[in-house]
């Protein structure tokens, strides 16, 4: 064999080897930051790509707002005729449908046009929508991503739904405004539109085969695990939710917001100033909002100083947050408080709510 026109593979030794190592872990990390970067950029240009659509002046400064677990925020200043105005935007998550956005849109609209003066309110594209589409293209498949455009809420963003740990004061004024809320949409009309997502007491039929399905999932670690030692106990919790047929005709069905924790409203010296991300609302069983509301925000999710056990139900709070929605219900003389059927079926709803937040919680682990 004539070697002289050949490449001859060798050995590497250790200290070749680890070089190189090393020197991979560098490229790791330029890609990374690199990829970051890139996001970031595409981030703004996409923000102000969106702004086209509006009349509102020319984007001069876009922050990303963290904390949410779907959609993607900003807040975004522009210049306008010499003056500089706030905005906050919203770019919507894959896959969801226009007519969700506009029962949302239209939803918001209603509700502030009869009460809900804490909302933020839509800005309109200079063709009158409510969103407006821009093309994403991945892997030579492009997909319509939605954004839109609120005015800017004034407040503090004071907690999350995993520290929901507000005064009495707060509390009160935090149940007000879901009552306010509901109030507000009472008479409205959906139109046809719908969420993709069932009402609860169907969606509790649907979720046995789900939970069953996540624990099927290839997965060896601490939680999985747990999952698989309490899944059981979920099952069990999901059978008990038995409200008959007569009952539930007993029990108001009302646009929900079904996602209200304090994370998603800003506070002022002790009140509610401000409430936003209608992107789970939808028609349903008024009591569910209620309950799955408290199960975010009257659990403690550590342990805490009063007392409370990371997992337990705060009952004072409960009492605080329950008084007063009742009486700003019968302070405003329009949708009823809750009546005796629901008070009957407040344990098996709570019960659904926080079912409902478990599958929340493990649908964004297993799909990961």
């Amino acid at each position: 064999m004539d070697t002289s026109r050949m490449l001859k593979l060798t050995d590497l030794n250790t200290n070749q080897l680890f070089s190189l190592y090393t020197q991979s872990e560098k490229l790791m990390e330029i890609a990374t930051d690199l990829k970051s970067t890139m996001e970031l950029a595409l981030a703004r240009n996409q923000v102000v790509d969106a702004f086209k659509f509006y009349d509102l002046g020319e984007v001069k400064e876009v922050y990303q707002i963290f904390g949410g677990y779907v959609n993607t925020s900003f807040g975004v200043y522009t210049e306008k005729d010499g003056k500089q105005y706030e905005y906050f935007v919203r770019k919507y998550k894959k896959g969801i449908q226009e007519k969700e956005m506009e029962l949302e849109h239209s939803l918001i609209d209603f509700s502030i046009a009869n009460g809900l003066d804490v909302a933020a309110g839509l800005i309109r594209s200079k063709d009158g929508k409510t969103f407006v589409s821009l093309p994403e293209e991945f892997n030579g498949k492009v997909e319509k991503r939605y954004f839109a455009v609120y005015d800017f809420l004034e407040g503090e963003d004071k907690y999350t739904w995993i520290d929901p740990y507000l005064t009495d004061e707060e509390f009160a004024s935090f149940a007000g405004v879901l009552a306010t809320f509901h109030n507000a949409s009472r008479n409205y009309d959906p139109k046809g539109r719908e969420r993709v997502e069932p009402k609860i007491l169907e969606f509790l039929k649907i979720l046995p085969k789900t939970f069953k399905d996540f624990s099927k999932t290839d997965i060896h670690n601490k939680f999985h695990s747990f999952y698989l030692e309490n899944l059981d106990d979920i099952l069990e919790a999901i059978d008990r939710v038995n409200i008959p047929d007569e009952d539930v005709a007993k029990m108001p069905y009302n646009p929900v917001h079904c996602d209200y924790h304090p994370g998603n409203v800003k506070f002022k010296d002790g009140k509610v100033v401000g409430i936003f991300d209608f992107d789970w609302a939808k028609i349903d069983l008024r009591l569910f909002d209620v309950c799955f509301s408290i199960v975010y925000s009257c659990c403690a999710w550590e342990d805490l100083p009063d007392g409370s056990t990371d997992g337990d139900i705060r009952l004072d709070k409960c009492k605080v947050y329950l008084q007063a929605y009742q009486d700003k219900l019968k302070e405003l003389g329009g949708l009823e408080p809750l009546n005796e059927t629901e008070k009957k079926h407040f344990p098996a709803m709570m019960e659904a709510a926080n079912i409902y937040l478990i599958n929340w919680c493990l649908s964004a682990y297993y799909s990961d």
